[in-house]
């Protein structure tokens, strides 16, 4: 219940403060497993792509973040899960493998970590491992803007406009091989990376 109001609480916001704009919602599933993989620009990033789904997702976030007293308790009522990094990530990814075993939205982000200057950056292996060993497909998602209101560093938000376009689901049987699972892992999340730049987005005026 909390996490519904609070989905549509941010998405009226994010549409009269940075008029949030939406596309491919179609090729969300309305049920199943998928993983929705996009690039990572803004602390904003996940409530945006939150926002713009019906469905609950689930999302890693730092650790640190949970020791925040409210906003520790703010983003595990809103499916955040704890990760460390810099040390084995064995306890989030085995609750990433939960949550798609039983049917649910996983928000990942490829890249790691926001970029610094808003560009791509190279996917980690960490996508392909998820995708190939849970055998569920993958929606490219391109976020834009929200670097621009709320940028690395900065202390208030600002009122830019962000769009959020989901791509078509990439089934998992069609992602690249590779000469051994190393190489295979990292050779679907360089696709993914791709098909996240392919994704055409348009100039906001």
């Amino acid at each position: 219940m909390f996490y519904s109001f609070a989905s549509i609480t941010c998405l009226i916001l994010f549409k009269l403060l940075f008029g949030l704009r939406v596309e491919g919602k179609e090729n969300i599933p309305r049920k199943g497993a998928a993983i929705i993989a996009a690039n990572h620009i803004s602390f904003l990033d996940p409530v945006a792509i939150g926002s713009a789904i019906r469905r609950h997702i689930y999302y890693m976030a730092r650790d640190d973040l949970f020791t925040i007293p409210a906003l520790g308790w703010l983003i595990r009522h809103l499916n955040a899960f704890p990760v460390r990094r810099g040390s084995p990530a064995t306890k989030a990814i085995k609750k990433a493998f939960s949550i798609l075993e039983r049917g649910d939205l996983l928000l990942v982000f490829p890249e790691g970590q926001r970029s610094l200057n808003g560009k791509l950056q190279p996917g980690h292996l960490g996508v392909g491992m998820l995708t190939l060993r849970s055998r569920v497909p993958v929606i490219p998602t391109l976020i834009v803007g929200s670097e621009r209101a709320l940028p690395v560093d900065a202390r208030w938000i600002r009122t830019q406009k962000i769009e959020v376009r989901f791509g078509k689901a990439i089934p998992w049987e069609e992602f690249p091989g590779g000469e051994n699972r190393r190489s295979r892992y990292q050779a679907i999340s360089d696709k993914i990376m791709e098909e996240i730049k392919n994704l055409r987005v348009s100039e906001f005026q």
